[in-house]
């Protein structure tokens, strides 16, 4: 059938109403469950698809959702991104995507352009959100839903994950493998994630009574090159016999400095990462890791958004989820 097809052509081929037709593509009560699977049926075979600029003027919607991350250059944003993705396939909502790069300024000029009638609601991947930018959003009135926040008490929808337990299980296993002289990388301070992943390593090492010395403890940013130089310069100068560390960015580059120091892992030295990104089962050895469910925290971040933009009430400000310990081939016992 040539052209675009038409409610009125779909409900003459199904001897029903436009009405009708209009009524079982939307979704509403009414029709039989006969006469809707004879709708949708024809629809398929006639190749009917609806008028989404005409239904979002109906609406008073653009049937988009607009996403900024931190960074779009690093695997643990995209997958976060890809669990948004899939959630969002089955709800006729697309996606817009950006990123601030850690630019407070272009956050906000990002957030105010897509707050504008752009897009039906917002989700914001560990965004800097200064107080200026959290006031643009309230006045907007833009439904929205924070993903892994920099603080805990920013005053909107959020959803992160249980940091303290998850480096808690992550520094207990190579206590239990009997390391008593155990490194720790620390990511960025801007963020509390990063405080409360220390403190559950603290409080293990702690419980062990082991001590957490002072020079085997190092903040670094969330890269690679900086876990590669900051690792190196512990492992050399304080010789620790494994390493925490609070991203696995951080712990691949930790992993290859102790390469470059002569040293074998798991045999000489072991190492834990945060986060199981792809990398870390890629890796070689394979990364021992705490798994952050990032795909999952997209996911749920984008459900609750949808519930939002219908006008629903959430039964939870705060969505903390689990972290599973991911035990893999970078530990095992300290040397003799």
């Amino acid at each position: 059938m040539a052209g675009r097809v038409t409610i009125a052509q779909v409900a003459e081929e199904a001897g029903v109403s436009a009405m009708t037709v209009s009524n079982v593509i939307s979704g509403k009560p009414g029709a039989s469950d006969e006469t809707r699977r004879r709708v949708l049926e024809v629809a398929a075979k006639l190749g009917y698809r609806p008028n989404q600029a005409a239904r979002n003027l109906k609406t008073g919607r653009s049937g988009l959702v607009g996403l900024i991350a931190l960074d779009l250059t690093n695997q643990y944003g995209l997958e976060i991104l890809r669990g948004v993705a899939d959630e969002l396939a089955g709800a006729e909502q697309e996606l817009l995507v950006n990123a601030s790069y850690h630019d407070a300024g272009r956050e906000k000029d990002r957030i105010e352009f897509l707050a504008g009638g752009l897009v039906d609601g917002l989700l914001l991947i560990a965004p800097v959100l200064e107080d200026e930018t959290i006031e643009l959003l309230r006045r907007r009135k833009l439904p929205c839903v924070v993903i892994d926040p920099r603080r805990l008490d920013v005053p909107l929808p959020r959803i992160t994950v249980d940091n303290y337990h998850g480096m808690r299980q992550g520094t207990q296993h190579l206590i239990d493998l009997g390391h008593t002289r155990i490194a720790y990388l620390r990511g960025g301070e801007d963020l509390e994630s990063t405080s409360i992943r220390f403190r559950g390593f603290q409080d293990a090492m702690r419980l062990a009574g082991l001590e957490v010395a002072e020079e085997l403890v190092a903040t670094c940013d969330f890269t690679y090159a900086s876990g590669f130089r900051t690792a190196g310069r512990l492992i050399s100068e304080h010789r620790p016999t494994a390493l925490v560390a609070g991203a696995d960015l951080l712990a691949l580059g930790a992993i290859d400095a102790a390469r470059s120091c002569g040293l074998t892992v798991p045999n000489d030295f072991s190492f834990v990462g945060f986060d199981d990104l792809p990398q870390a089962a890629q890796s070689f050895p394979g990364l021992t890791t705490v798994r952050q469910p990032l795909h999952d925290m997209g996911q749920k971040a984008a459900l609750a958004l949808l519930s939002l933009i219908e006008g629903q009430k959430l039964l939870m400000e705060h969505m903390e989820l689990g972290t599973e310990l991911i035990i893999r081939n970078s530990t095992a016992a300290p040397p003799a």
